[in-house]
């Protein structure tokens, strides 16, 4: 008697080594960035652990992975245009205690080559964790004049990046 079983690791190894450069080629030409098309086949593949009983039952389980990749595309792209709109809005308030309150833990992954500077960082707690000017000031070290002109300076080069995108 002859056992056909494959355990699921097995079965999701092989296509990981299988599926996941077609899936980046694919992921890279959508999101048009090769880091999120990354990240976005990641957790294609997280999300089949997480369903391995369901998906690797399926009857065509290379299909049931590039269903879930496009709903994972999906959804990173209507979390950057939330992002986007959110920071359009924050940056055409008249003052900061207008600007909306959003819990988006990837914000950093999003604006990633802006996101490593000081300024976004200083935004980021104004905006995001809904600090004053004078608790942001503290905490960065610098006067309030000085946080107003990095907020400003960030602002400004925020608004050129998603004009040009």
């Amino acid at each position: 008697m002859v056992d056909n079983y494959i355990p699921a690791e097995d079965q999701i190894s092989r296509l990981y080594r299988e599926m996941y450069s077609r899936m980046l080629v694919y992921a890279s030409s959508v999101l048009r960035n090769r880091d999120l098309a990354e990240e976005a086949v990641q957790d294609t593949f997280c999300i089949l652990c997480t369903k391995a009983n369901e998906a690797l039952k399926k009857e065509n389980p290379r299909g049931w992975l590039m269903r879930t990749l496009q709903n994972v595309m999906r959804n990173m792209n209507r979390q950057r245009m939330m992002m986007n709109r959110l920071i359009m809005t924050s940056l055409q308030a008249e003052n900061l205690e207008e600007m909306l309150v959003y819990d988006e833990e990837n914000v950093d992954i999003l604006y990633g080559d802006v996101s490593v500077r000081a300024d976004f960082q200083l935004l980021k707690r104004i905006v995001l964790d809904n600090y004053t000017m004078q608790e942001a000031a503290e905490e960065f070290g610098i006067t309030i004049e000085a946080c107003k002109k990095r907020v400003q300076r960030i602002k400004k080069l925020l608004k050129g990046k998603l004009s040009d995108s």
